[in-house]
């Protein structure tokens, strides 16, 4: 359940990032309009989380993800019923304050279900959803939206968070498992933590371009959007399955090491996105291939963005989550808007690919500095009471 909820909580991103063309023809909207759509809901998460650390544990993940679901369903229809540059704008904004609390809270969720040392793999699952919901929507949404329009599209993402809405009320756990205490924390986020959230921001600022904007890149470029929703949904595929598979093998290694990995994942994005850059001006065959391997590396990096936040605070796991994300959903906010702005302005997408490349390679020298100087804790339990519970005994 948490896992879907990921998923169509970001539906109004995939519906701008995958429905692009049409949205823009339908609408009349520039590049940068665009861009402040997805841009509106990533900030709005990165804004709320900032309130979401403090609220997200004492309401609980039931709350929190149900609450978001319902949201996110009225600004789907809102947007649908009434499809102009203001609704769906709106919708964005309000959709994303509600994606901080789902975001938190579905961590909560399944790290209360897992033992410690699946808590990595457990956030993995639950933030695959995000590329599950984008390659679902890439490869049934085009075709789909040219027989009921995008507006359509919207009305059917709204019924199914309806209908998970429904199941994560009947699912879904009051509360979170009792955290395992750690002498000294008194619930804090440890010293420097900031750095996680700095290369957060960063992750998000080098990759979210390739999910906003690679179909229309792509469609601009003369491919078709079959072809271009096909393209992308490869990516988004692959990358929910080997983030889950890389974040079982880091869990194997253990959390001391996942942000020296990260900082790996992130060289490799980089590499692809060059690939990228490089190929819309070679070759397109040449812009695919670096397309996947930078989605796919992008991915893996969500996972561990998430991971290397709760290893530093598994003591505060709502709220290591939440103030990771402020930076993660504010960089979300700054990334499509000033692609799409420079875009706009160059006429050509080389200074857009440029900013793209820049903050992945100082998102990959951010977790070497938290791998240096933000270590995680040694855990201490303070009694059998205070483990997280099995799979069996959380969800009452």
């Amino acid at each position: 359940m948490c896992t879907a909820a990921m998923g169509l909580g970001a539906a109004p991103t995939f519906l701008v990032g995958y429905l692009g063309p049409a949205v823009r023809d339908g609408l009349g909207l520039s590049g940068a309009q665009l861009g402040l759509l997805v841009g509106l809901f990533y900030g709005a998460t990165g804004l709320t989380s900032l309130a979401a650390a403090r609220l997200v544990d004492p309401l609980g993940p039931r709350v929190c993800i149900v609450a978001d679901q319902v949201l996110v369903a009225l600004a789907l229809a809102a947007a649908a019923l009434w499809p102009a540059f203001g609704t769906l704008a709106a919708g964005s904004a309000l959709a994303g304050a509600g994606y901080a609390f789902a975001n938190a809270g579905t961590s909560v969720a399944v790290t209360s279900a897992s033992r410690p040392h699946q808590a990595g793999t457990a956030v993995a699952v639950k933030t695959a959803g995000i590329p599950l919901g984008a390659t679902v929507l890439a490869l049934a949404g085009l075709p789909l939206a040219d027989r009921i329009g995008w507006e359509g599209v919207a009305l059917v993402l709204a019924g199914l968070l309806v209908l998970n809405a429904s199941a994560g009320a009947v699912l879904l756990p009051r509360a979170g498992a009792r955290a395992v205490v750690v002498p000294g924390t008194d619930g804090r986020l440890p010293r420097r933590f900031g750095w996680v959230v700095g290369a957060s921001f960063l992750y998000v600022l080098g990759s979210q371009p390739l999910f906003s904007w690679l179909v229309i890149t792509l469609v601009d470029a003369g491919v078709s959007r079959s072809v271009a929703g096909a393209i992308s949904a490869s990516g988004t595929a692959l990358g929910a399955v080997v983030m889950v598979l890389a974040a079982r093998r880091a869990d194997r290694a253990g959390p001391r090491r996942r942000a020296l990995t990260a900082a790996g994942v992130a060289g490799t994005a980089v590499v692809g996105t060059v690939l990228v850059w490089t190929g819309s001006h070679v070759a397109l065959a040449l812009l695919v291939v670096g397309a996947i391997i930078a989605m796919v590396a992008d991915l893996v990096g969500s996972g561990f963005a998430h991971g290397v936040a709760i290893d530093r605070a598994p003591h505060a796991v709502g709220r290591a989550t939440a103030v990771m994300s402020s930076g993660y959903y504010l960089g979300a906010l700054v990334s499509p808007l000033a692609f799409g702005a420079a875009a706009d302005a160059t006429g050509s997408y080389d200074a857009s690919w440029a900013l793209t490349v820049s903050a992945m390679a100082c998102c990959g020298l951010c977790f070497l500095v938290v791998h240096r100087w933000v270590r995680p804790p040694a855990a201490q339990p303070a009694s059998a009471s205070s483990q997280p519970a099995p799979a069996s005994s959380s969800f009452r």
